[in-house]
């Protein structure tokens, strides 16, 4: 079923106004993608996080959450270890879980994605948040967790956006930027195979959504973090240059040599490749 620009927009106001009356929910998603269009497997984030209250959205990784917030606590702002247990309770949370922060102010329309490596923050900020203009269409089946789920289409940020969303569930967000169905996205893939999300688990917290704690975390002042904050477009061109060259990632980050390498705990020594492959979430022909 092919909707006409009219039912668009009556769906985007129908939309805005379930947004302002929404209950809080909090879901969980795996998320798997590629680094190389030329890879067989994925790399897989276990635990995204995807945090809704109709006012608000927030997707970000739950162990990085916990860190984060025990980080906070165990240094002090030269990076001296100030609280032992703190530090200590870090390494009980997966330490390769991305940082990177997707927040959603619907009555602004506006968004942030915050990309973190190493000590360096790049923040994109945009006031024109968009909703992808989904394709509904009749074909509806069973999802994994029980779910009635039905198809949507939509070409959004330079990718073919398949999405499965479910009105049991009847709150129109999803992971990352997809959003604007008329039920909870319960699976998301590009139509290259790069990019899955697949939901774990759905729930009502029982505490307010972390969206103003995450957003405290953007802009933290401790001197051990730099700070980059640009325009979408920018901050897209920037973290992508330094996710696959992590010689220009030392430079932001002021670091005399691009010789890192990381130390867990135990004292296990994983040393930092200078170049990476990378495929980004907003495809680059999407600037052009």
């Amino acid at each position: 079923m092919r909707m006409t620009k009219p039912a668009l927009c009556i769906i985007a106001l129908i939309t805005m106004q379930v947004c302002a009356e929404a209950q809080a929910i909090r879901a969980a998603y795996k998320f798997y993608y590629k680094k190389d269009i030329t890879e067989k497997g994925y790399y897989v984030e276990p635990d995204m996080m995807l945090d809704y209250d109709g006012r608000t959205a927030a997707f970000y990784s739950d162990a990085s959450y916990h860190r984060d917030s025990l980080s906070a606590l165990a240094f002090d702002n030269n990076g001296n270890i100030q609280d032992q247990n703190a530090y200590d309770q870090i390494f009980n949370y997966r330490q390769n879980a991305t940082q990177d922060i997707t927040l959603i102010d619907f009555g602004h329309r506006s968004f942030e994605i915050g990309y973190h490596d190493l000590t360096v923050h790049i923040i994109g900020k945009s006031d024109n948040l968009e909703m992808p203009q989904w394709e509904l269409h009749d074909t509806t089946t069973t999802s994994a967790l029980g779910y009635e789920v039905k198809m949507a289409t939509a070409d959004f940020m330079g990718r073919k956006w398949i999405v499965w969303y479910t009105e049991e569930i009847p709150v129109p967000a999803g992971p990352w930027l997809l959003w604007g169905t008329p039920g909870l996205i319960v699976h998301a893939k590009d139509s290259e195979d790069i990019f899955t999300f697949k939901m774990l688990n759905v729930d009502m917290p029982d505490t307010p959504i972390r969206y103003n704690n995450l957003k405290k975390y953007f802009y933290r002042t401790e001197g051990r973090w730099k700070y980059y904050t640009y325009d979408l477009k920018k901050a897209e061109k920037i973290h992508n240059k330094s996710k696959r060259d992590y010689d220009y990632l030392f430079e932001l980050a002021d670091a005399k040599t691009s010789n890192a390498y990381f130390v867990d705990k135990d004292g296990n020594v994983e040393a930092f490749e200078t170049k990476n492959p990378h495929i980004p979430l907003i495809a680059e022909e999407y600037w052009k």
